[in-house]
């Protein structure tokens, strides 16, 4: 008779499938050497018609701003594109689930926000019994908060000294959010204390980390720093010169060109670019240092730590910048506003930032194939696979299969943890420091 972990290998031996989602690894073309119309007939993305001025509202919006001001950089593209109050894709439109755009981790199995959640327990237990402040950071439609509080509900944790805080700016978003956890919609308001139906839990929305209360803090940041801008940079002959959007007034469209002087970002970021030998693009998040250093210095002085989890790579890929629709790639300038727009996260950038700040330290980075491992994604997997019927058993081992295989989100999704110093135990999940 096997044991569980033996039938979980058998298993687990048996995934398969395939598709395509937001984790799909892509890179554009050469934005140099790329127009808008170009991009059309040579992009290796799906065959989406391109919006031009007369067709899309932000692009009409864009080419105005150009024409009086010049070019704008990537990362003032990618803010209007994505929260423009009146053509933003995330004020405008149901981003996640097969509705959506992409498919997020949680929304593929229940699975992930379970092994969450045991990520939460292992570290709050190791602080003791203190009060718990759990904060999503970019929270989706509230499933992955749905299910690690159910989990904690079941395991009666902690229950008059949980504190929950959802990091949200959308509007839109905390509405769907509220309809997850509540079971109705409404229009949450910042700082205002709910609870949790059949708990006592309390839930808060919030738009600023000093928001939130002085306790030990769990941050978890799932899919939250690729939608920060960036800026890109391309190497040339001359030197570092910074990637722009400009308007091609003749097919109304929005195109790659190169700065022909130094602009402000490649004037601060010069001696980092400068030391770059292997590759000839890079691009640079200020906000996503902005924030990994507000959650470093919040988990510094009220102790806790932070599972960040995302796809992205280790300061080795050049150009990621890419648009999502139904969950094909495309290109990020075939239609702003109606497609979601990403780049992969740097996580060498993002620990070098965190480790500016003092009294903490990192673990990682992983994969997330080896992080739910490590969690028991296989023992999961078997248990809930138990009594149920063929179709029911497929449907889980589709779900591990997009979850751990390298060829989905196993290998192009990594994690980093951030905790205080103080803590004595390495975090669930992960194994030596970085």
């Amino acid at each position: 008779m096997f044991s569980i972990r033996q039938f979980s290998y058998v298993f687990l031996q048996r995934i398969y499938c395939s598709s395509s989602n937001r984790y799909q690894s892509s890179t554009t073309n050469d934005p140099v050497n790329s127009s808008s119309s170009n991009n059309k007939k040579n992009s290796s993305t799906n065959s989406t018609v391109w919006a031009t001025s007369d067709t899309n509202g932000l692009v009409k919006q864009l080419s105005a701003r150009i024409k009086s001001g010049g070019p704008i950089t990537v990362a003032e593209f990618m803010r209007e594109s994505l929260l423009n109050p009146k053509y933003g894709y995330y004020t405008r439109h149901e981003v996640f689930g097969k509705k959506g755009d992409f498919i997020t981790a949680p929304e593929i199995s229940q699975m992930f926000g379970e092994l969450l959640a045991v990520w939460v327990m292992y570290e709050h237990s190791a602080n003791g019994n203190n009060p718990m402040q759990l904060v999503e950071l970019g929270p989706g439609r509230g499933t992955l908060m749905n299910d690690i509080i159910r989990v904690l509900k079941k395991r009666n944790y902690s229950d008059k000294n949980t504190f929950i805080a959802l990091y949200e700016a959308s509007p839109l978003m905390r509405r769907r959010q509220a309809e997850t956890l509540f079971g109705r919609s409404f229009d949450p308001f910042i700082t205002h204390d709910y609870r949790i139906p059949n708990s006592n839990y309390s839930l808060v929305w919030i738009d600023d980390l000093k928001q939130l209360k002085s306790y030990n803090t769990y941050f978890i940041a799932n899919e939250l720093f690729d939608a920060y801008p960036i800026h890109k940079f391309q190497k040339t002959a001359q030197g570092w010169k910074e990637v722009m959007i400009d308007w091609n007034p003749i097919t109304k469209q929005l195109q790659y060109v190169l700065s022909p002087r130094q602009t402000t970002m490649s004037q601060l970021y010069q001696n980092f670019l400068s030391n770059i030998e292997e590759r000839q693009q890079v691009e640079i998040s200020p906000q996503r240092s902005v924030m990994m250093q507000n959650i470093c210095k919040h988990v510094k002085t009220h102790g806790g730590s932070a599972l960040i989890g995302d796809y992205g790579h280790w300061g080795e890929k050049e150009d990621t910048f890419r648009g999502f629709r139904k969950h094909e790639v495309v290109d990020a300038l075939s239609d702003p506003g109606n497609i979601d727009i990403t780049a992969d996260v740097d996580f060498e950038e993002l620990a070098l930032s965190g480790t500016q700040i003092s009294n903490v330290q990192f673990y990682g980075p992983i994969s997330q194939r080896n992080f739910l491992y490590n969690l028991g994604i296989d023992i999961r997997a078997t248990t809930l696979a138990r009594d149920k019927t063929p179709e029911e058993q497929k449907e889980i081992l589709s779900a591990v299969e997009k979850l751990v295989s390298p060829n989905h989100m196993g290998e192009r999704f990594i994690y980093l943890c951030v905790q205080n110093e103080n803590n004595k135990k390495t975090p669930a999940g992960f194994s030596s420091p970085y």
